[in-house]
């Protein structure tokens, strides 16, 4: 008997938005936190609950015990479904990460966006800041310490300048005066409140908070008295 011929099939070639993404995903460099968006609400669900998992498990057995097996087995998905979001367990790490920073980044630039109001105290806008960090995080301050200690979450230089530069422009502008001049006191304002705010959030002391925000406004409303009293 002859075997009957085979049919072949013609590949259509990927559209551009496909070989756009496709070239995004091959690009060289660090590996992506997200292999492929998730566009569907089902598809959202997943990868919400495999971060979700992957931070329920660093809090309970630190980054180097937890594994993609277990990430799976937590958020209730099968392997291949984290395979198919995430290229490795450092990848969902990432994606933790990144979370984090969206809850943080938004009371930053509101802070600095305030800061050009010159009816918004400087130094109670940026206490204020520091307060709304510890309050947004105390509800799970277990995960943020992990993620402090485990995954070495700290503020890069980068955005240090990038805070410092947004700060310089808008006091500048606001106190009347050269950037030149105010840029150091921006600068110290801005590592001291990433340092206090990141302690304070992930290692609070055995102290109580508002003496502490207190000492903190004292001291920026020092920092800052000099252009004020020429402004005024």
């Amino acid at each position: 008997m002859r075997a009957k011929p085979r049919k072949m099939r013609l590949q259509k070639s990927p559209s551009p938005t496909k070989r756009a993404a496709r070239a995004r995903i091959s690009k060289p460099g660090p590996s992506p936190r997200v292999r492929r968006d998730p566009t569907q609400t089902r598809s959202r669900q997943t990868v919400d609950a495999i971060v979700e998992a992957a931070g329920q498990l660093l809090v309970e057995r630190g980054r180097q015990a937890v594994t993609t097996n277990a990430v799976a087995e937590r958020a209730g998905a099968s392997i291949g479904s984290v395979y198919q979001y995430f290229p490795n367990k450092e990848s969902i790490f990432e994606a933790l990460q990144e979370r984090h920073r969206d809850q943080v980044m938004p009371l930053i630039q509101h802070t600095i966006a305030r800061l050009g109001d010159a009816s918004v105290d400087i130094a109670a806008a940026i206490v204020g800041l520091v307060r709304a960090m510890a309050e947004l995080h105390a509800s799970d301050p277990a995960r943020l310490r992990a993620i402090a200690d485990e995954l070495h979450e700290q503020t890069s230089a980068d955005e240090i300048d990038s805070f410092t530069e947004a700060t310089t422009r808008i006091l500048a502008s606001r106190l009347r005066c050269p950037e030149s001049a105010i840029r150091p006191a921006a600068w110290l304002a801005c590592v001291t409140v990433s340092l206090v705010g990141r302690t304070l959030v992930h290692h609070p002391p055995a102290l109580d908070v508002e003496p502490l925000l207190d000492a903190l406004e004292r001291m920026l409303r020092g920092l800052f008295s000099d252009f004020s009293e020429l402004s005024a």
